[in-house]
Order: structure tokens, then sequence, then C-alpha cells
């Protein structure tokens, strides 16, 4: 009786111990939980592994894969990022960060065609994701092509006419157009937002510049010397419009101080006008 009491006991124990391990067996979103951490801390590879035992537990657990894909994302590894993004939209196809997402990747190995694409989808889905709106526009310009980049950079400050970065970019876009009075008036709303913008200054200098407008470019480019003076740009274009006016001592001045930050242009205007 004794013997059967103890073995019931021992069985009992064994049945315990058992549960208890299979309890404490980490399960697929505890993995995801701890991919999570890892990945908070940009410990990517730590989170890389921790998501790729989450979905070996669970292969529909969706939302790990569009996490696995940004990890890979930051570790500048684009396809295996594409291919994670790939399952998670086939998951969640309407979920336009994930479009957002395997855009950015699409354009980072030279896929411009593919990201566009994608920002597309982004915009159909929510036609107020800024942030879509303004890479679209940035890759249409990288790609010359200003028109499609214009409109981008119009609706964008629509939406956002707080942000200086939209009539900036948008400035630069009418420069590349040679539609210079819209410009100067995206590069005059920068400086009413943002005043300490040194390169807001520089450029429409030179669009003033290019206008025989002289006396307010070289306003604008002392601006920009005032505000970094280690702006090598700034000093030679300055330096320019005085000699375009016959100050060639104030031209040759300002031509030395680009020279300083190895400026090549103010070496060589140095030798042909400065000897």
């Amino acid at each position: 009786m004794k013997l059967k009491i103890i073995l019931n006991l021992i069985a009992v124990g064994l049945i315990s111990i058992l549960l208890t391990a299979f309890s404490l067996k980490p399960s697929a979103e505890d993995f995801y939980e701890a991919g999570k951490k890892k990945f908070d801390i940009k410990d990517y590879s730590g989170a890389i592994a921790d998501f790729t035992i989450a979905i070996k537990q669970r292969p529909d657990f969706a939302i790990v894969y569009f996490k696995r894909g940004s990890a890979f994302y930051l570790t500048m590894d684009f396809d295996n990022a594409v291919d994670d993004f790939n399952i998670y939209l086939a998951y969640k196809p309407e979920d336009e960060n994930g479009y957002y997402n395997r855009a950015m990747c699409w354009k980072n190995i030279n896929e411009f065609k593919r990201a566009i694409e994608d920002l597309d989808k982004v915009n159909q889905i929510d036609p107020n994701y800024t942030l879509a709106i303004m890479k679209r526009a940035n890759i249409y310009y990288e790609l010359g092509l200003y028109d499609s980049a214009l409109k981008d950079f119009s609706l964008y400050v629509k939406i956002k006419p707080e942000n200086e970065k939209g009539f900036y970019n948008r400035a630069n876009a009418y420069k590349r157009l040679g539609r210079s009075i819209e410009s100067i008036a995206d590069y005059n709303k920068v400086i009413e937002l943002k005043p300490e913008w040194e390169m807001a200054y520089i450029n429409r200098g030179s669009l003033l510049a290019d206008m025989e407008m002289f006396k307010e470019a070289i306003d604008d480019f002392s601006k920009a010397i005032q505000l970094k003076p280690d702006d090598a740009d700034a000093w030679f274009n300055r330096g320019v419009v005085y000699n375009n006016i016959q100050e060639h001592v104030l031209a040759c001045k300002d031509w030395c101080e680009a020279a300083k930050y190895s400026h090549k242009e103010a070496i060589a205007y140095l030798i042909k006008y400065c000897k």
C-alpha cells in the first residue's frame, strides 16, 4: 500500500515537472516581445534572431515579418527586408506602412520605379501620408523629373504649410525649372519659417545674382556667412558678385576665405583674378 502511494506521488511529481517545463517553454509571442526589446536598443542582429524563431513557431504571425523586415532594413540587408515586407503585405494588403517601408528598400537598391509604385499605393490608402509624398517627390527630383517633383512638393506644402522643408524643396524644383520668381517666393517662405537656414539665403542669393540684383544677393550671402562662417560657397558666391560689380579687392578677400575651406573654384579664381 505504501509503495503504491509513493509511486502515485512520484507520478504526480513527474506530471507536475512536465507541466511546469511545458508552461515555461517560450512561445512565439515571447520571442516577438524579446525581439522588440532588442530592436528598441538597436541590437538588430539579436532582434532578427528572435523574430526568426517566432516565425518558425508561428509562420502566420504577420507583424513579426514587418518588424524583422525593419531590422533587416536597418542593417542594410535590403533584399531580405523586401522578402519580409512582401510576406507581411500578403497578410496585410491595406497597411500603408508596409508599402512605405518596402519603397525605402527599393529606393536603396535603385529600383526607383518600384519605389514610386509603392509610394503611390501609400498615397491611395492615406492621401495625407506626408512622409511618403516627400520621399516620392525626392525620388522624382533625383531622377530629374522636376515637374513631377514639383507636383508632390506642392501637395506636401498644402498639407503641411508650417514645415519649411516642403517650401525649400519646392523652391529647388522651381529653380531647376527656371522659374526664378516662384523659387524666390518659396525661399522667402523658408526664411520666414526658419530664419537660421543659411542654405535658403545662399540659394536665394544665387537667383538674385542671376537677375543682376547684386545688392540683394550680397545681403543674402552675407547673412549666410553670419549664420555659418565656414560655408565656403557663401564666401565664394559673394566674391563672384563683388567681382561682377568691379569690387575686385573684396572679391579676392572672399575667395581667400573660401579657399581656406578647400573650395576648388575659389582657388582657381584666386589664381586667375587675384595675382
